[in-house]
């Protein structure tokens, strides 16, 4: 609170969305191994609260239908480009897929970065998005399956002065 920071957390399933009802998120992330998961979307949307999804699990079926439910519940929307490797290479980020997310959708639109660098999502922002999602670690000297895949907290500093740079 005294930073500013806003905290959410991505459910896996209806008992961990009201647990997180009960903690006070202002938002609810859909992993996007969830998208699909719409006993799970609905209790979600039933909140009333913002939805953001993330992609790169699902095919445009899944995330049309979970698009659809959300669309029902007339709530904030942004739909997250998310390529589920880690670390993500360049080439395989999807930047391509923000403009197409946002006219298939028209809504909001971001970047769940995996890369690991500040670049995608600096990259990310000049093309519209309207959020950024990275992992982050407090050292890269640290194990875990995520640590390459995330920016330092120095970097996290560099990302933010660089969207409001291009801002």
């Amino acid at each position: 609170d005294e930073r500013g920071l806003q905290f959410l957390s991505s459910p896996f399933s209806l008992e961990a969305v009201a647990l997180l009802e009960r903690v006070g998120v202002v938002a609810w992330k859909v992993a996007s191994g969830e998208v699909s998961n719409l006993p799970m979307l609905e209790r979600m949307a039933h909140s009333g609260l913002p939805i953001f999804l993330s992609s790169g699990m699902s095919s445009l079926a899944e995330l049309d239908a979970a698009v659809q439910l959300v669309r029902a519940y007339h709530l904030p929307l942004t739909v997250f480009q998310c390529t589920t490797m880690y670390p993500c290479p360049p080439e395989k980020i999807g930047l391509n897929m923000l403009p197409m997310l946002r006219q298939r959708y028209e809504c909001a639109v971001g970047l769940s970065d995996h890369s690991g660098t500040i670049y995608a999502g600096l990259a990310a922002l000049s093309l519209g998005a309207a959020a950024l999602e990275v992992h982050v670690t407090f050292s890269r000297e640290t194990f875990g399956p995520d640590v390459p895949s995330s920016l330092t907290t120095v970097e996290l500093r560099q990302l933010v002065d660089g969207v409001r740079f291009i801002e």
